[in-house]
Order: C-alpha cells, then sequence, then structure tokens
C-alpha cells in the first residue's frame, strides 16, 4: 500500500474517533445549543427549493439563485426576476450571485455569461469567457471578479477584459471537486487546489503552502481576524501567511462520499462548514455541532446584517438558522412530560413539576426523573409543588395531605380539612400559605403549625396565589373573586377591580408594586395603587384567555395563553392602562421560534417560573416550554422600510427595481419617482415591506395618505394598504415599521402622487363654468331688470293713460258739460228775469230745455267712453252707428250705416276707442255746420289688417281746406287724433259732390304666445 494511502488513512481513523468523542459530548449539551430552523419551500412560495448561492444587497435584500432563476426575498415574499427581462440571457440560467463592493449584482449563468447589475441597468460580459458552467464568484481589492470554473480553468475580469489561467500557464489540475477560491482581508486572492493553497502574485498563482494530498476536497474562505480558514480532510485550520496552520476544530461527516462545499466564519468567529451529504456543521473552538437543515446536501451559505445565517440547500429549499430562544421539553429518561401542572426550583437548582396524573417530577444534571416513584412516598397523587428558601419543597395532593421533601425525604407536614390543594406559596417570611376545595380553605403553615384562615363564603376554588412587594398575600378563585390577605385578615378587593367576579387563571406580583391577574377571555388585569385596567384582545393583545404569567426583569411580560406564548413590554402595558397609548404589541413565540403549538396549562398554582439562572419555565399540555431571555438582544435599529409595489385596479405602476430592471413601471427606489393616476380609477393599493429576517412576522406598519388621513393608521403585520376611488388632488403616502423590540423606523418609506381631474374637475372647465354661471345670473339678472323695468314702464304708461283718461274727462266735463251748464245756468236766469213776459220766458226756458238734452248727451258721450265694458269693436261700432243716427236725425238729415254685423271681438284700448269716436263725431259735427247736406252715409270694414270707417255727404263740398280757421283746426285735430293712435285720416271733398272722411286703424302685431 502507497505511503501517501496509509498516511491518509490512518488521518481519516484518527479524525473519526475524535468525531466520536465529540458527538459524544455534543450530544449531552445539544439541549443547550438548539438552533432554530426555519424553512421556505415551494408551499411558501419559493420558486425552486434547489438554492446553490445567496446574496445581501445593501438596501436589505436576500438575492438567491434558485435552480437557474434570480430571485429576491424581503422576509415575507420571494419575487422572481425573470431572465427574459434581462434581454440579452433569456436562454440562459442563473447559477452564482455574488454582491459587487461598489453595489449591485455579479450574476453568472450556464453558458459563457457574465452580467452586472446595477440600478437597474445590466451590463454582459461574454468575450473571453470559456463556455463553462461557473463555480464561485469573488472580488479582490481592486475590484476585478474572479471566477472559478470546473477543471483548472480560472478567468480574472478586470475593465472589461478577461484574463484566463489554466494548466497551460501553469494551473495545477484540479480535482474532481474543483477548487476554491477567496479574497482575504486585505483583498488577496488565493486559491485552493489540488492539495495546495496558492495566491495570486499580480501575474500568475504561486504555492504558498501544502494542506494535502491532491484528492483531498479544500475549500477556503477569509478570516475575521487576518489569513484564511481552510477545511481539508475534515479539519478546520486557521492560517496566517508566515506561519504555520493552527486547527482550529474537527469534525466528520457520517457519510465516506460527502466533503465540504461552502466555507463561512460569522461575526461571532465561527466556522460554518456546508457538505455535499452530511449537511451542515458549525465549528468554535472547543468543538463543533451539527446543525439541523431541511437538506443535507449544502451549497450556499450567508450571514445577513442582523446575524441570521442563511442556507441555500440541493434540494430542501432555503433554511434560516437563529440561535434557540425558546424550546420545549416533552420528557427523556422514559418521562413523559404531557399536562404539566404545577412547576418550582428548590435551592439546588433542580425543577420540581407535577403531571395531571398526580406524578412527581425532578429535573436535575441527568435529565427528568419520577420522584413519586420513590418508595418512601405514601401521598397518593400530586396536584401542585411549591419550593421555600430553606430547601424544602412541598407537595399538595388530593388526599387532605401537605408533604414536604427535605433532606430527600418525604414527611406528611400537615393533616388538612380540605381534601384537594390547588395553590401553595412560600412567602418571604417563610410561611406556607395553602389553597384547597372540599371544602374551601385557606391555611398557613407557620413555625411547624397549620393556621386556618377564615375566608367569606362561596368564593369557589382558590386557584392562583402571589405575594406583593408589601407582603400582601393575594389569592384569586375560579368564580372570579380577588382577595386580599393582610396580616392574617382576608379582604375581597372584586368590587375595586372588575366589579362583578370574571374567572382567574392566575396572578403575578412585579416588584414595583403591580399585580397582574390573567382572566378567562378578558386578557390581563393591572391593579396598581388602588388602580385597575383591564387589558385584552381589542388593545392589541394576543390572546384573551391567560393561564400563565411570569417576567424576566428585563421589562417584559411574559404570557401563557390557550394559543401559545408570547411577551409584551411592562411599559407599554402601563401606557395603555394609563391612557398614553390605545394599543400594545405583543411577540409570540410559535413553531419559527423553536415552539410547535402550544396551550399553558390552566392547572395549579404555582405555574410559571423564573429560574435562577433567568430562564422562564411554562408548563403546558405537551411538555415544559423553556424560554432563555439572556438570548434575546434587543435590536435598537428600526427595520429598513421601503414600498414594494404600487398597483391601480390590479394593474402594477410602480415598482422597487433596487438592482433589477424594470420594464414599463417607475422605480419606486427613485427619490423623485411619482405618478399620475387616472380620475376613474377603482382601486389603488400600496404592497410595502421591513427587510427585517429574525421575526419579520413581529413587524408592525402604520401607514397614512397625506391628503385623506390625518393620523397615522395602525396596519399590524398587515404589508399592504389599499385606497378606493380617490378625488383629485396631490396625495403622499408614508409607512413606517417597528421591529419586534419596538424600535420605530420614524423616517420610513414615503411617495408622492397625483389624482388627475375629470375634465368637469378641471380648472379651465371652472373657470368656463363660472364664466358661464356669471354670464348666466348676468342674463337672468338683465332680464329680470328689463322684465321689471317694462312692468315698472308699463305701470307709467297706463299711469299715465289713466292721467291722460282723467285730463280728457275733466276736459271734457268742463268743455262740454260745463259750457252746456253755465248755457244752462245763464238761459235759467235770463228765463227767471223775464218772468213777467211769458213769450220770452218760454223760449229761455226752450232753450234750456235743448241745452239740457245737450248735457245728458255729452254726460252719455263721457260715460261710454270710461266705461271699459266698451273696450271692444262690436261696442265701438254699435255706439258710432247710434250716436250718428241719432246725430244726424236731431238735424233732419238723412243718415245711412252700414256697419258689419257680426265683427271680431278684438279689444280697443280706451283711448282707441275715444279718439275715434271723436274723429266720427268731428265729422258729423262739421257735416251739420257746413257742409249744408241732405244725406250722410256711414260705413264701414272689419279685415285682418285694419279697420276702415267711412263718413260721406252730399253737401257743397270744398276746393280746399279753409287756413287758420276753426274748420282747418277740426281737420288737423282728427288727423292728429288718428296719427296718436296708429292709424290715419283720408279727407276728400270736392265743391259740388261733397265731403268725404276715411279712418283707418292698423290692427297691432299679435303677441307671442297669444
Amino acid at each position: 500500500m502507497p505511503l501517501a494511502l496509509t498516511r491518509s488513512l490512518r488521518n481519516r481513523l484518527c479524525t473519526c474517533l475524535l468525531w466520536l468523542l465529540a458527538s459524544a459530548v455534543t450530544s449531552l449539551a445539544s439541549t443547550e445549543s438548539a438552533w432554530v430552523v426555519r424553512t421556505w419551500r415551494t408551499d411558501d412560495g419559493l420558486p425552486n427549493n434547489y438554492v446553490p448561492a445567496l446574496a445581501q444587497t445593501p438596501d436589505g435584500f436576500i438575492w438567491l439563485a434558485n435552480h437557474g432563476d434570480l430571485a429576491r426575498f424581503d422576509g415575507a415574499t420571494f419575487e422572481l426576476i425573470s431572465c427574459p427581462s434581462f434581454g440579452t440571457i433569456a436562454d440562459r440560467k442563473v447559477n452564482v450571485v455574488l454582491r459587487r463592493r461598489k453595489g449591485g449584482l455579479w450574476l453568472a449563468t450556464d453558458h459563457s455569461a457574465l452580467f452586472q447589475l446595477e440600478s437597474g441597468t445590466v451590463r454582459a460580459f461574454t468575450n473571453g469567457l470559456p463556455n463553462m458552467i461557473a463555480w464561485q464568484l469573488v472580488e479582490d481589492g481592486q475590484d476585478a471578479l474572479w471566477i472559478t470554473y470546473g477543471g483548472s480553468t480560472v478567468c480574472r475580469l478586470k475593465d472589461g477584459n478577461v484574463t484566463r489561467f489554466n494548466r497551460t500557464n501553469g494551473m495545477p489540475v484540479a480535482p474532481r471537486s474543483g477548487c476554491s477560491i477567496a479574497a482575504d482581508r486585505d483583498g488577496k486572492i488565493w486559491l485552493a487546489t489540488a492539495g495546495k493553497l496558492e495566491f495570486f502574485n499580480g501575474t500568475n498563482f504561486e504555492t504558498a503552502l501544502t494542506v494535502g494530498s491532491s484528492d483531498i476536497p479544500v475549500r477556503i474562505t477569509a478570516a475575521g481576524q487576518g489569513g484564511l480558514w481552510i477545511c481539508a480532510d475534515s479539519r478546520v485550520l486557521h492560517w496566517q501567511p508566515g506561519s504555520a496552520p493552527t486547527e482550529f476544530a474537527s469534525f466528520k461527516s457520517d457519510q465516506p462520499a460527502s466533503e465540504p462545499t461552502v466555507l463561512m466564519e460569522d461575526r461571532n468567529g465561527a466556522v460554518w462548514v456546508g457538505t455535499s451529504s452530511s449537511g451542515l456543521f458549525r465549528c468554535v473552538t472547543n468543538g463543533f455541532e451539527h446543525v439541523p437543515t431541511s437538506h443535507n446536501s449544502i451549497f450556499g451559505l450567508l450571514e445577513d446584517r442582523e446575524g441570521c445565517i442563511w442556507v441555500g440547500t440541493g434540494g430542501g429549499g432555503l433554511d434560516q438558522i437563529r440561535p434557540c430562544v425558546a424550546r420545549l421539553e416533552q420528557g427523556g429518561n422514559g418521562v413523559s412530560l404531557e399536562t404539566v401542572q404545577s412547576l418550582c426550583e428548590d435551592n439546588q437548582t433542580n425543577v420540581w413539576a407535577t403531571l395531571a396524573g398526580g406524578q412527581i417530577l425532578r429535573r436535575d444534571h441527568t435529565g427528568w426523573n419520577i420522584v413519586s416513584s420513590n418508595a418512601a412516598w405514601s401521598g397518593g397523587r400530586a396536584t401542585c409543588v411549591a419550593a421555600d428558601r430553606s430547601g424544602a419543597v412541598w407537595i399538595g395532593t388530593r388526599v387532605h395531605q401537605l408533604v414536604c421533601w427535605r433532606d430527600g425525604h418525604f414527611r406528611v407536614a400537615a393533616r388538612l380539612p380540605c381534601m384537594i390543594v390547588h395553590a401553595l406559596l412560600a412567602d418571604s417570611n417563610g410561611d406556607v400559605w395553602v389553597g384547597g376545595e372540599v371544602p374551601e380553605f385557606l391555611g398557613r403553615i407557620h413555625n411547624g403549625a397549620l393556621e386556618a384562615i377564615p375566608l367569606p363564603p362561596n368564593i369557589r376554588i382558590i386557584r392562583a396565589m402571589a405575594e406583593d412587594n408589601s407582603g400582601n398575600l393575594w389569592l384569586a378563585t375560579s368564580l372570579g373573586v380577588l382577595l386580599r390577605v393582610t396580616n392574617g385578615r382576608v379582604f375581597d378587593e372584586t368590587a375595586s377591580t372588575t366589579g362583578s367576579p370574571v374567572s382567574i387563571r392566575c396572578l403575578h406580583a412585579t416588584p414595583d408594586g403591580t399585580l397582574w391577574i390573567g382572566y378567562v377571555g378578558s386578557g390581563i388585569g393591572r391593579y396598581k395603587d388602588g388602580k385597575f385596567a383591564k387589558i385584552g384582545p381589542p388593545e392589541g393583545l394576543f390572546d384573551g384567555i391567560v393561564s400563565q404569567i411570569a417576567s424576566d426583569q428585563r421589562g417584559w411580560l411574559w404570557l401563557g395563553s390557550d394559543h401559545g406564548i408570547f411577551k409584551v413590554r411592562e411599559q407599554e402595558l402601563a401606557d395603555v392602562a394609563e391612557g398614553r397609548a390605545a394599543a400594545v404589541r405583543p411577540i409570540h413565540y410559535g413553531r419559527d421560534d423553536g415552539l410547535p403549538s402550544v396551550q399553558a396549562s390552566a392547572g395549579d398554582s404555582p405555574g410559571a417560573i423564573q429560574t435562577r439562572d433567568c430562564r422562564i419555565w411554562f408548563p403546558t399540555l405537551t411538555g415544559v416550554a423553556i424560554i432563555d431571555p439572556r438570548r434575546l438582544h434587543e435590536d435598537p435599529n428600526p427595520p429598513a422600510v421601503l414600498l414594494r409595489r404600487i398597483s391601480v385596479d390590479d394593474q402594477v405602476v410602480a415598482a422597487y427595481g433596487s438592482d433589477a430592471p424594470l420594464s414599463t413601471q417607475v422605480d419606486l427606489k427613485q427619490d423623485s419617482a411619482t405618478i399620475q393616476l387616472p380620475p376613474g380609477h377603482r382601486r389603488l393599493q400600496f404592497d410595502f415591506t421591513a427587510l427585517t429576517f429574525g421575526a419579520p412576522e413581529n413587524v408592525h406598519f402604520r401607514y397614512r395618505l397625506q391628503g385623506i388621513d390625518d393620523n397615522w393608521i395602525p396596519g399590524g403585520p398587515q404589508r399592504s394598504a389599499s385606497y378606493s376611488r380617490l378625488p383629485a388632488g396631490r396625495y403622499r403616502f408614508q409607512v413606517q415599521a417597528c421591529n419586534g423590540d419596538g424600535f420605530w423606523n420614524e423616517t420610513g418609506a414615503a411617495f408622492g402622487f397625483s389624482v388627475t381631474p375629470f375634465f368637469w374637475q378641471t380648472w379651465w372647465f371652472r373657470c368656463c363654468a363660472f364664466a358661464c354661471l356669471v354670464f348666466a345670473v348676468t342674463g337672468v339678472g338683465r332680464y329680470i331688470w328689463f322684465h321689471r323695468l317694462q312692468l315698472r314702464l308699463r305701470e307709467l304708461e297706463q299711469k299715465a293713460a289713466l292721467d291722460r283718461e282723467r285730463s280728457r274727462i275733466a276736459r271734457d266735463i268742463h268743455d262740454d258739460l260745463g259750457g252746456s251748464l253755465t248755457q244752462t245756468s245763464l238761459l235759467l236766469e235770463l228765463a227767471r228775469k223775464n218772468r213777467a213776459d211769458a213769450g220770452k220766458a218760454d223760449a229761455y226756458l226752450g232753450q234750456t230745455s235743448a241745452s239740457i238734452i245737450q248735457v245728458v248727451g255729452a254726460l252719455d258721450e263721457i260715460v261710454w267712453a270710461v266705461n271699459p265694458g266698451n273696450d271692444t269693436l262690436p261696442h265701438l261700432l254699435d255706439y258710432v252707428g247710434q250716436f250718428a243716427a241719432g246725430f244726424m236725425r236731431a238735424a233732419n238729415i238723412r243718415c245711412r250705416v252700414d256697419l258689419p254685423d257680426d265683427p271680431p271681438n278684438r279689444p280697443l284700448a280706451p283711448e282707441v276707442r275715444h279718439n275715434l269716436f271723436l274723429v266720427v263725431k268731428e265729422s258729423l259735427n262739421n257735416i251739420v255746420r257746413h257742409a249744408n247736406a241732405r244725406e250722410v252715409r256711414l260705413w264701414g270694414t272689419v279685415s285682418a289688417e285694419n279697420l276702415s270707417l267711412t263718413i260721406e255727404d252730399d253737401g257743397h263740398g270744398f276746393a280746399q281746406e279753409p287756413p287758420d280757421s276753426a274748420e282747418a283746426n277740426g281737420l288737423r285735430n282728427m288727423r292728429q287724433r288718428m296719427a296718436d293712435i296708429g292709424g290715419r285720416c283720408l279727407i276728400e271733398s270736392k265743391p259740388g259732390f261733397g265731403t268725404r272722411v276715411s279712418v283707418f286703424l292698423i290692427w297691432p302685431p299679435a303677441k307671442s304666445g297669444s
């Protein structure tokens, strides 16, 4: 057998023995160094369960090569970055991804193509690169990119130029597993291949160290303290140039064919080793441990900026590894920890427990053991346990007994009047309090003697006890009665808290004097300084049924409920209780934190405890949940918040591109990004995220839309907000987030946008509408004004017409009646003076009679003229005909009247009717006085256009109108009267042939709508 092979076999055997020894040590300490592994697979949105490479960009996204696809992850959602969007690599698949030092990403594909992504742009490199599958990418201190391929090929890309290193220029032949490349802390390039460690001297590679035979796979990575970490032959070595390598740890995979695939140092100095088929190992100075993963083939390792370890597997998906803070112990040494009822810790740091079946367990350095199986135990079924300061453990039972364990022996400490003990408490004075039922009982062991304390009636079972910082004992019953025991006297405090009984499951007193009360369905109560407040699910509490309460002395209150274990800051609870805040932000610990679905026991007291090593123990129905707050490190750095996507009516209009190229959407990474929404949109949705990976489910958001929301809207863990049908205007959406420790990112993310108005909402339309309204109002106003003016003018015209009519009547009365009456008066006076002369007197009386008749006729004309009932054409024609006949008869002149028998009932204004009558009267009067006629003819016609009246006599006529005479004035008056009413008067005369007077009245045009 060759010497090299013998030496290799010997080394492997020695390593195997070391691994077996280390495995034994690790198995003993595994419960204390457990890890929480959270896995994402295709069911969780991961594009593919094969993850060969990982990287985290400065904005916080985790990028992963995912069986050819490229995806990024924000802790909640995987976003597939489609290769066709890169344009030139639509037919290639990404298999290596590396974060660039200057920002952006390097992508290596399976067909000799290399791509650089930066700020949404893509730059391709193909010239000079081999048509091979890339294995590793690394940048040196000069920002040159190095790429390793299968076999012995290494390429260097600098300023767009490719330099190839292979066997033709001195590169050794690499083993089947290929070579490993790394840049040290100073940016120097190292290459491990064929059992040798080489460095790049600026021209070619030079051997610096031999680390094993040429067939041993070697993996290297930079060490934070300088030098390199080397994994070779199942050993992890640290090597500083110029010195011999030192062994850091040694591990052995359980499969002979397994080999290291990837190496990484975390921020704490531990080295993580991924293997081809044996899973993941964590190596520290005192040994190594096998860290569980979802798959045994490990290809990618990454530590994010929060300290979480990410593992890319060869088929199990993406794993996140965090130190275990919470775990569930379900037994050991043949003991099952189902239905734990009560817990306590003795002064030897042993933890005691009772089960629902009555067994008593104790956990020491060997694990859990059944104590009640001891032959000395005769107490029957145990219910609860409590430890005092002297080291004694007190055990309540169901058989009227209180048992004490001291110095390794059981003894019956007291015979109780009650059958079942449900609550025990060892107070600060060394007394032990006992609460039981059947019947209800409260007792105190003082100086070894049992003392009964009187209780109020009908309180039901005492199920919880607590002592406050003033030495008061608090009792809670299943009925919901809260009792305070001070100086041996019991006081009912129920009315000071809930007012009426609400079932209570647990009590817990904190050093600041606060009593915390766990209710069934109502959450928890806070009673301090005589003030009570209740905080439940409406105030943000994770669960309303609280069965266990404990504090960690770090400001957190831990609660066990029907739906698991969670914690809340005591200050937040105080703020809500005192009205300074509206809600609390609980943090739930479940499957992703190492705890499967657990339900806290609602058993006996004491329940949840904090042991001397600061761990909190919760009894549950499936085991004992153990929380180690020391492993919880508050992160004062709030999470980075960004908008991922904006959708309008389910169409993406803006997205966070970062280094990924976008097609047509607005890039939300740009501070100047903005969009304009159409006025008819139905729904606007904002998708946002907080880039924190430790516990993304405990991240809480709040948001507001300036222009709509005046205050912040608490969004809880929900990562989206939507609005419907925003009115036109400018808006600014803001979102902030806080991590699980309550630290808010006050800056958050913001995005301004606008909603364009409908055309009827635009300024120009409103101006036009306003102008139209002004014009319309003005037009209506002018119309109303003109209408009122016309009415006023009409009123004035009517008044003027009335005044004219009155004047005319007055004139007629004065001229006709007045003159006639004056004449009549004179004639009567003459008749009176000539009474002696009968002839003269009779003559004067005859003249008087004629004058009176004339007065009566004049009066009849006046009455006819002023009577509105006569304001029609038929009345006018009838009156004119009668007047003409009567006037001519009195003058002994024959008169022929030929007027229409059935004229239209057309209305005539009083002025028109009067003037027409006066023209006719004046014509007849002229005939009687001047024409010396024997016959007068009056006829008329009525048409749709006018009225025509003609008065014709057979008198002597005249050749021309007499100038400046009464007759001439009469003719002019006739024409003027007709002109005043819109008509005309035509006078025709010839000596010896009589005179013809024709009057024409043109009808006014009919009014519209009449």
